[in-house]
C-alpha cells in the first residue's frame, strides 16, 4: 500500500512533467490537471474544456489588465509571482463571481498571455457546483493560505520555473478546501509568468 504522501508526489511530478513536455512542444493546447484531494468547488477549472453542459448566455469573464491594489509582486522572481498569481485565483469572492474563473481573469496579468487567452476563451459549465451555491447563499469569500510542499520539482533555469505549494482555503479563518498546487513559470518580456496551474 503506497504511503498518501508519497502517491501525492507522484501527481505533483506528473502534473509537472505533463506542463515540461507541452511547453517544450509549443502546443496551445490544454492539459488535464493532474488528481488531486477532492474538493467540490474546483470540479471545474478555468481552461479545461467544461464536462458539462455549457450556458450558452454566459459569456467567459473578461481578462483583467491591472492586478487588485492588494497585490505586491516582484516580477524578477518566481516565487513572488507564484504566490501573488495563487492568491489570486483561489481568492473567490462568491457573493460577487459566478465561479472560479471569475478568479482566474483576475490573475491575467501575472499569466503568460498564451495562457490568459486560454483561461478566458471558455464559459464555465451552467453550475459552478452545489458547494459554490451554497456559499454564494451567504456571500461567502474564500482567501487562500500557502505552504510551500517539499514534494521535489524540476530545477530553476534561466527561463524556466517550478514551484509546489500546499494551499488552503477559508472561509472566515476556517478551512474549506485544502490541495496541493504546482506551478510552472517562464520568463516573459517583462519578467517571471505563469505558464500553468495545476491543482
Amino acid at each position: 500500500m503506497n504511503h498518501p504522501h508519497t502517491r501525492l508526489g507522484i501527481l505533483v511530478a506528473t502534473a509537472l512533467l505533463t506542463a515540461v513536455i507541452l511547453s517544450g512542444c509549443g502546443h496551445g493546447g490544454t492539459s488535464k490537471p493532474a488528481a488531486g484531494p477532492s474538493i467540490p468547488a474546483q470540479q471545474w477549472n478555468p481552461g479545461d474544456t467544461p464536462p458539462e453542459s455549457i450556458d450558452p448566455i454566459r459569456t467567459p469573464p473578461p481578462a483583467a489588465t491591472t492586478l487588485p491594489d492588494s497585490v505586491d509582486v516582484d516580477r524578477s522572481d518566481p516565487d513572488s509571482v507564484a504566490a501573488a498569481a495563487l492568491t489570486i485565483w483561489f481568492t473567490w469572492n462568491t457573493g460577487v463571481d459566478a465561479g472560479p474563473g471569475d478568479a482566474a481573469a483576475r490573475t491575467a496579468p501575472l499569466l503568460a498571455a498564451d495562457y490568459a487567452r486560454e483561461i478566458t476563451a471558455t464559459t464555465a459549465q451552467s453550475s459552478p457546483g452545489a458547494q459554490w451555491l451554497s456559499w454564494a447563499g451567504r456571500s461567502a469569500v474564500l482567501t487562500p493560505s500557502l505552504v510551500v510542499d517539499d514534494e521535489p520539482t524540476p530545477p530553476q533555469t534561466d527561463d524556466a520555473a517550478y514551484r509546489a505549494y500546499r494551499l488552503t482555503q477559508s472561509v472566515d479563518g476556517a478551512p474549506v478546501a485544502d490541495t496541493v498546487v504546482a506551478v510552472v513559470l517562464r520568463r516573459g518580456p517583462t519578467g517571471w509568468e505563469v505558464s500553468r496551474i495545476h491543482t
